[in-house]
């Protein structure tokens, strides 16, 4: 696991959320009813164009990476918080 990867993952979160923060300041009736959603869709667009994956970071292999880049931008969808509590948990483990 190498620090510039995971710290191109917190990246990729920090501009999930404030991508998210920014759509539902111009389009307030998304706040409550679909910013989870578009958080997800930022999430997986971006792990998808950048290639980037939680999994391949911990050298576990994947035969399908599309997989690999759409779990990790589900999981960068909750922010940055969520990604910090995670690196926490496994460093612990």
């Amino acid at each position: 696991m190498t620090f510039e990867a995971l710290t191109t993952i917190v990246v990729l979160a920090v501009i999930v959320e404030f991508t998210t923060e920014i759509v539902k300041s111009i389009f307030p009736s998304v706040r409550s009813r679909y910013s989870r959603i578009i958080a997800v869709l930022l999430g997986m667009i971006l792990c998808v164009s950048t290639q980037n994956g939680l999994l391949g970071i911990f050298g576990i292999s994947s035969p399908i990476p599309l997989l690999d880049y759409l779990l990790t931008g589900i999981i960068i969808s909750r922010g940055s918080n969520i990604f910090h509590d995670l690196v926490t948990k496994l460093k612990l483990s």
